[in-house]
């Protein structure tokens, strides 16, 4: 398992600090730190994948810049930049953003909407991280950022969400799914999990899980949802407390939850490690 940056913010929820440190654990329990301060810089609102056996570090926001720069490393300790920063994008390179979707499915790397100024909606693949293609879509798929994202019997997934920004002025409570990432078709827009945002998406026992999470209007959640076809879903008992912006990953056939915050009174920052039995 692999933490990759982050951020720390002040009472007022300014960010104060914009991590740059790579850590690893086989456990969980024990970390090992890879390297305090990697070349791409600190950062948060950033994605990273593991594909063609290669880390992968994509965009996000540093010292409150938005960034659409793509660095890869072998190891989690030497980075290669292999695109760099483009404000406002080329026909083959998405626009700077944070808190946008990305995932590997059908083997390619998967950047999908997220905050670039505006709220985004657009879906972009590459198979090299230089070249990306933008998507065509069809199915109305709305913009959004801080959204949920899987792959899910063979299709992608995406849940919930929030639009306006940079701070939030509402959220979506909505599925989708797509067997390419062009064609999307709305499974539920039922009130299946309020309107929820920075939750995380994994597969467990198959079905979806989403762990926790930012509720619009009513704050962090504590929430385990389970769904077979993102139609129906079904509370679970909460093992952790109510966080949001947290990193929910699948590794040895467990669903794992690491750190994230609350600010339920007080702004907190958590570094503990939790996992499904």
């Amino acid at each position: 398992m692999w933490v990759v940056g982050g951020a720390a913010s002040d009472a007022s929820a300014s960010v104060t600090y914009w991590y740059g440190d790579v850590w690893s654990s086989s456990n969980g329990s024990s970390w090992t730190q890879a390297t305090a301060s990697a070349p791409f810089g600190g950062r948060y609102g950033s994605q990273v994948l593991s594909y063609n056996g290669l880390l992968w570090m994509i965009g996000g926001n540093q010292t409150n810049a938005l960034k659409n720069d793509v660095w890869s490393s072998p190891d989690g300790a030497n980075w290669t930049q292999v695109l760099v920063n483009q404000p406002g994008g080329t026909a083959t390179h998405f626009s700077p953003r944070e808190d946008f979707g990305a995932i590997v499915f059908n083997g390619a790397m998967w950047v999908i909407g997220g905050w670039s100024g505006t709220t985004k909606n657009d879906v972009w693949t590459s198979t090299d991280g230089i070249t990306w293609t933008q998507v065509a879509t069809t199915g109305g798929l709305t913009g959004r950022w801080g959204f949920m994202m899987t792959v899910y019997n063979n299709r992608l997934w995406i849940m919930g969400g929030a639009t306006g920004g940079p701070n939030p002025t509402g959220g979506h409570s909505d599925v989708w799914s797509s067997p390419d990432g062009a064609a999307w078709t709305m499974v539920s827009n039922l009130n299946n999990f309020g309107n929820l945002f920075y939750s995380q998406a994994t597969v467990l026992n198959n079905q979806i899980l989403l762990t926790a999470g930012e509720e619009f209007t009513w704050g962090p959640r504590d929430y385990l949802k389970s769904s077979s076809d993102g139609i129906t879903w079904a509370f679970g008992d909460p093992m952790f407390p109510s966080r949001f912006y947290h990193l929910g990953l699948n590794f040895n056939n467990q669903t794992w939850v690491i750190g994230g915050m609350n600010n339920i009174t007080t702004r907190t920052y958590y570094n503990d490690v939790w996992h499904s039995p």
